[in-house]
């Protein structure tokens, strides 16, 4: 039984002499099928992988590829490409310029002394040079820029939205309808039907064509918009929760009006009105109500629902591509984070192409993303070709786990000498790390009102603290302890002018002390599923190392330490008051021993006396040394739900 064929993706884009990026020289991005992450610098070249992409995959350009040439370059004319490969081992495809063949050629090289060019684009379904990966791809992609969110809101004037035009032109254009025959036809295919048959002068045939044809196009719209509406609903509520709410679009249909004179003949009842409520509050002009942020998600939820609706129609393995340029922006931080999982939960099978100029934004999304193995990311920087003296972007592969790529920057820095430099991105790689074990483990940590401002001191401090109350020498903290060593590099932000003399050698020990704690983490960064799933994972591995057993080991203690807190908190255990939060050891012993709600008997013996060197004590590096995946093991089964296995047992009584 053969495998089913991989759904296609993009392998590789090359651009030549294209916008930004000059000739003769090739820009190469390679994608290996995943999705990318792009940070760049205003001007320095990202919206020019958004143009290429955009007008690449189309039926038709809005521009001719000639009109893309680089200004600066003075490559020949016919120097201009775009050329995807994809991972389907076939040809490559190209948007491209090649000399014209026949009189037509002869004519020009006859007149002028260079040929006629002639614009090959592989998505046009008229040339016999079309490839039908790139017109089913222009059929299904979605690409969306700041701009195309405005037609939703600010664009639409002071009176009430409507959003008939967009949704014909773009939202559910490719809507399939089925038709009279069996056939299928799209929704804009439907619209141009009704456009066409506008007589131009009345008779009962003519009148019934065009009749028939509004007929048809507003059953086929209304059939689209019962499938969008749910899906906007539903991203809406991912986006920003329940505050802002649609009802179900009031489309009456559209009809032609037989007026006497043709210059008043056309079509009524064009209006597509988007009914919006805050809070229950009906919004007459949602544009001059909600704020950026919520007109923002409003937008995004209305586009990716467009996308969602129309794409059950697309062959199951044509290229599904979602290009976002600077979309976020009318959104804060806080709240750009939901749509990374919008896109992971509503858009898995799609390749994504995320494009940035917020380098804050960048590295939170590739922390964010740090979790899976399906994104690549890019840096593009404004430069200048050395040789030619012409702006050319450098474009910097970076891996797509934030914490790996600072230390390979700060190893590329001190290769180089600059040790300050290198400095800096080891902490900030030590506080990204610590983020991540924050985040993991549930550590409390101080609130701010800007998350940026919680600084790797406090990372730290939290950290401690947090192992402190655990009574617990989890995986991770002997790490913690020898990157601690180096004080003088991980924890000086360098934010004063003259920063501390800190040798070579000192950042070289900063960064293998903490590639180490890396090392230690790494096995515990997918964020998906519960502690003990992370733990049990760890185990699962054919021969676990050292460093996997002990990552499995702090996460069973942190979900058993979690539990126990949970099992005090719901049966009202009574502790003396402290200014200082109770270990795990005290909250155990104190639990069993409870007149009313103490831990069930059965449940303590198993876990003491065999596992609670593991689970309740502090463990020694002498443990830590002699440790097994089998005990580690022997602790996991003891403490979890036979009903529930992502839970530990205790949470049940």
């Amino acid at each position: 039984m053969t495998a089913p064929p991989k759904p296609l993706r993009i392998q590789r884009l090359t651009l030549s002499d294209f916008r930004a990026f000059p000739g003769p020289a090739p820009q190469t991005f390679e994608l290996d099928g995943q999705n990318l992450l792009v940070y760049g610098e205003n001007g320095a070249g990202k919206s020019s992988l958004f143009h290429a992409l955009r007008e690449f995959f189309s039926l038709k350009p809005t521009r001719r590829l000639d009109d893309y040439r680089n200004v600066f370059s003075k490559a020949p004319e016919d120097g201009v490409s775009v050329r995807v490969v994809f991972n389907d081992g076939g040809t490559e495809a190209g948007w491209h310029l090649k000399p014209a063949a026949g009189p037509l050629g002869l004519l020009a090289q006859q007149q002028t002394g260079m040929p006629a060019l002639v614009e090959i684009h592989p998505g046009s379904p008229y040339i016999k040079h079309s490839d039908p990966r790139v017109s089913q791809a222009a059929l299904r992609r979605a690409c969306l820029d700041y701009r195309a969110l405005l037609d939703t809101n600010y664009r639409q004037g002071d009176g009430d939205i409507n959003l008939f035009d967009i949704a014909v032109s773009y939202l559910i254009h490719d809507y399939p309808v089925p038709v009279a025959g069996g056939q299928i036809k799209a929704v804009g295919e439907l619209w141009n039907s009704v456009l066409l048959a506008k007589p131009v002068r009345h008779g009962p045939r003519l009148l019934k064509r065009v009749n028939d044809a509004c007929s048809k196009f507003n059953a086929g719209f209304k059939m689209a918009l019962s499938d969008l509406e749910p899906f906007i609903g539903k991203l809406l509520g991912e986006l920003i929760g329940a505050d802002v709410a649609i009802k179900p679009f009031q489309f009456g249909g559209v009809t032609y009006n037989q007026a006497h004179f043709l210059r008043d003949r056309g079509f009524n009842g064009r209006a597509l009105k988007l009914d919006v409520s805050f809070r229950s509050h009906a919004l007459s002009q949602p544009q001059h109500f909600l704020n950026e942020g919520r007109l923002s998600a409003l937008a995004l939820a209305i586009y990716l629902g467009g996308r969602l609706a129309c794409t059950p129609s697309a062959p199951g393995q044509a290229l599904k591509l979602l290009v976002l340029d600077d979309v976020l922006i009318g959104l804060d931080h806080s709240n750009r984070l939901p749509v990374l999982d919008v896109l992971r939960d509503f858009f898995p099978d799609w390749q994504i192409v995320l494009l940035t100029h917020d380098h804050v934004w960048f590295e939170m999304a590739r922390l964010h993303l740090v979790s899976t193995n399906q994104w690549k990311c890019l840096e593009v920087y404004e430069a200048t070709c050395p040789e030619r003296g012409i702006p050319s972007p450098k474009v910097m592969p970076t891996s797509a786990k934030a914490a790996h790529a600072c230390l390979n920057q700060a190893r590329e820095f001190l290769n180089s000498h600059y040790v300050p430099a290198a400095a800096n991105y080891t902490r900030a790689a030590f506080e990204l790390i610590l983020k991540q074990s924050c985040e993991r483990f549930g550590v409390p940590v101080a609130y701010k009102l800007d998350p940026r401002h919680v600084d790797t001191e406090a990372l730290l401090s939290a950290v401690e603290r947090w192992l402190k109350q655990n009574a617990a020498k989890t995986c991770f903290a002997g790490a913690i302890e020898r990157v601690k060593l180096f004080r003088k590099v991980v924890l000086n932000p360098y934010s004063h002018a003259s920063p501390p003399n800190i040798a070579h050698a000192e950042v070289e020990g900063a960064i293998g002390a903490t590639e180490a704690l890396l090392a230690i983490l790494e096995p515990c960064i997918p964020l998906k599923g519960s502690l003990l799933d992370a733990g049990r994972a760890l185990l699962a591995e054919p021969t676990p190392t050292a460093i996997q057993v002990q990552a499995a080991l702090g996460f069973i203690r942190a979900a058993f330490a979690q539990a126990v807190r949970h099992y005090c908190e719901r049966k009202h255990i009574v502790m003396p008051y402290s200014h200082v939060e109770p270990d795990i050891k005290q909250l155990w012993v104190k639990a069993k021993q409870d007149a009313n709600k103490p831990i069930p008997p059965a449940f303590v013996t198993k876990v003491e006396p065999a596992h609670s060197g593991l689970l309740i004590d502090a463990v020694s590096d002498a443990v830590l040394l002699g440790l097994t995946a089998a005990s580690v093991l022997g602790a996991l089964n003891a403490i979890i739900d036979p009903n529930q296995l992502d839970r530990v047992e205790l949470d049940a009584f």
